[in-house]
């Protein structure tokens, strides 16, 4: 994979996107209804109330606030 190849897959389609309950400020993609990608700073995760972990990358109210985002227009779905 090139380096233009390997950085568009790593950063092209994200929107920074602050969680409405703590805002903490992520990078999300919406690539379907179904599916989305979460970039974390580790600041963000500080931010976060919640525990994340592997198996949980994020909280119901960051995903509240990227549906709301999408509904509003404001995220796009890709």
């Amino acid at each position: 994979m090139m380096l233009t190849e390997r950085q568009e897959y790593l950063e092209g389609g994200y929107a920074e996107l602050s969680c409405a309950r703590c805002y903490a400020l992520v990078r999300v993609r919406k690539s379907s209804p179904q599916q989305t990608s979460v970039q974390w700073t580790t600041s963000a995760a500080k931010a976060c109330p919640n525990r994340l972990t592997a198996l949980v990358p994020t909280c119901l109210d960051l995903r509240a606030s990227i549906d709301d985002a999408v509904r509003a227009g404001k995220l796009e779905v890709s």
